[in-house]
């Protein structure tokens, strides 16, 4: 008999995740072997369950579980991640996409669905919720990051580091990181800091 594959559930609404662990539970397939309601619990769980699945809710308390998924892969080679979540804008997803999620699902699916995507994902594809509107010849001008620097000048900007902080943490100087920093407003249409900051932390970008 095949052994059911370990699914690590991250979820922190209490009833969502009894329904969930009852559909994974429930199939021939798969079995959830660990729960995480915060985004601290995640890596030492990844260690002592050694899932072959995460099933991840973007809006757990704790850090943007999103910037974890590389470092999740890295030490955990054959991870699959998948999201099962009630966020479907367009630039949440692809933020999901680069990261390197292996599927994105909805709450709003239909949860009988759950094991046959991840049955899908199982054998090496990727898996998109039917419900998603998605458009992957471009991405969206609107709240794009360039590059690697912008990212971390947005990152240490919502941790509350002034521009000669910033400069001083990447090696750039004031005057670039104001450059950057205009550019950052632009592209997500936000007038302050404080703006930019709420735009970026609502698509997960921070």
């Amino acid at each position: 008999m095949t052994p059911k594959k370990k699914v690590l559930l991250v979820e922190d609404h209490a009833v969502t995740r009894v329904g969930v662990k009852h559909v994974v539970n429930s199939s021939a397939d798969f079995e959830v072997v660990g729960e995480a309601e915060h985004s601290s619990q995640i890596v030492a769980l990844l260690s002592e369950t050694r899932p072959d699945f995460v099933l991840l809710d973007l809006r757990i308390p704790g850090e943007n579980v999103l910037n974890m998924v590389k470092d999740w892969k890295k030490e955990h080679p054959n991870l699959k991640v998948v999201t099962l979540t009630m966020l479907d804008e367009q630039p949440i997803v692809h933020s999901a996409i680069e990261a390197g999620v292996d599927g994105y699902l909805l709450k709003s699916d239909d949860l009988s669905s759950l094991t046959k995507n991840l049955n899908e994902i199982a054998s090496g594809k990727t898996v998109y919720s039917k419900n998603l509107k998605l458009s992957f010849n471009r991405k969206p001008q609107d709240g794009k990051v360039a590059n690697k620097k912008e990212k971390q000048i947005l990152t240490l900007l919502g941790h509350g580091k002034t521009y000669q902080e910033i400069g001083t943490e990447i090696g750039l100087s004031k005057r670039t990181v104001e450059y950057h920093v205009g550019r950052l407003k632009d592209r997500f249409n936000a007038k302050t800091v404080a703006e930019l900051i709420g735009r970026a932390k609502e698509q997960m970008l921070i």
